[in-house]
């Protein structure tokens, strides 16, 4: 039994099941480390979603690289896949909006529309309750829209 469930998005596939990883950021490389050591020793559960299975395997070119395909699509199968349900895709919705609405009152010019993969992983964690394992780097700012978000919903 796991103790614990992790969502890894596209890039964490990457560098989990492909090895592409900038070999320069060791904070990046042992945290790889820990997790394939947690995997080996069946702590950590490995949860994806269709879309983050989508953005894996849309990587990959057409009838070049269909061994990849299919060794990897293996793997994931092994994986839990936790459906888009209604609530991801409400509060994915209300955070994007959310984003637009505070980006347009504070006149930041802001690419909202780069996110929309990453807001629909961060809802998937947030109503699962399960921790998301990303390297975006905008992370930390949807972690602060979600909070603006709550404080909103309490108001």
């Amino acid at each position: 039994m796991s103790e614990k469930e992790l969502l890894l998005d596209a890039n964490y596939l990457i560098y989990l099941l492909e090895g592409k990883v900038d070999k320069n950021d060791a904070n990046l490389l042992q945290k790889l480390k820990t997790l394939r050591a947690e995997i080996a020793s069946n702590n950590v559960e490995v949860v994806i979603t269709p879309l983050i299975r989508y953005e894996f395997l849309r990587y990959f070119l057409w009838k070049k690289q269909e061994n990849d395909v299919k060794k990897y699509v293996h793997l994931m199968n092994q994986f839990t896949t936790l459906d888009i349900s209604q609530d991801v895709a409400d509060l994915a919705a209300d955070l994007y909006r959310l984003d637009k609405f505070e980006s347009d009152n504070n006149n930041i010019n802001k690419n909202i529309d780069k996110r929309q993969f990453d807001i629909f992983h961060f809802a998937t964690a947030k109503v699962n309750n399960i921790e998301l394992l990303s390297n975006d780097k905008h992370l930390p700012q949807l972690e602060k829209l979600y909070n603006l978000y709550r404080l909103d919903k309490l108001l």
